[in-house]
């Protein structure tokens, strides 16, 4: 049997070297590197929720002029109830053309539904001077609904050439309301 190994000086220093140089690669492999990897993730997430909190500054900021423009487009943005709301609109337009002074002739279509809002379409035929016409046509533009003109044709009557008729196709769109 033999005996311990004995190294020679030049042996043990290579061995020595050898070791160090392994347990730095270890050293930097298993505690540097991961440590090094974490604070790279670290000062990118604070340079990401500092970008976040600038944006809510500026938000906050804005606030006053943002609940300032939500509170002019607030009126279009009421949800009704289906029915109600149909009702109100008709008698909208119905108030619209006795304060024009036209002839108005209305014929609801059935309400197409969506996943957040409901359209009810009624067409309109409506009758009488250029001048009162076109005063109708404004105030339903004004209107403070969510409304599209789908068709619009204006047409001289034959009988009376100061007359004129219009046909137009009108969609109003209405806000479903949230389910408790």
């Amino acid at each position: 049997m033999r005996g311990p190994v004995t190294l020679r000086p030049r042996e043990r220093r290579l061995g020595l070297i050898a070791v160090v140089l392994i347990g730095c690669w270890a050293f930097l492999s298993w505690l540097v590197q991961p440590l090094w990897e974490r604070a790279r993730g670290l000062r990118l997430q604070v340079e990401i929720q500092t970008r976040k909190l600038d944006g809510i500054s500026g938000l906050l900021a804005r606030a006053p002029s943002v609940e300032r423009e939500y509170q002019a487009v607030a009126v279009y943005l009421q949800a009704e109830d289906d029915e109600r709301a149909q009702g109100n609109f008709l008698n909208e337009l119905e108030a619209l053309s006795r304060s024009a002074n036209v002839r108005l002739n209305l014929k609801p279509r059935p309400v197409r539904e969506d996943e957040h809002a409901r359209r009810f379409e009624v067409e309109l035929d409506i009758e009488g001077p250029q001048q009162q016409l076109l005063t109708f046509l404004d105030a339903l533009l004004r209107l403070p609904k969510l409304t599209t003109i789908e068709r619009l044709r204006i047409a001289a009557v034959p009988a009376r050439a100061e007359v004129l008729r219009a046909t137009l196709v009108l969609q109003t769109l209405t806000l479903r309301q949230a389910s408790p």
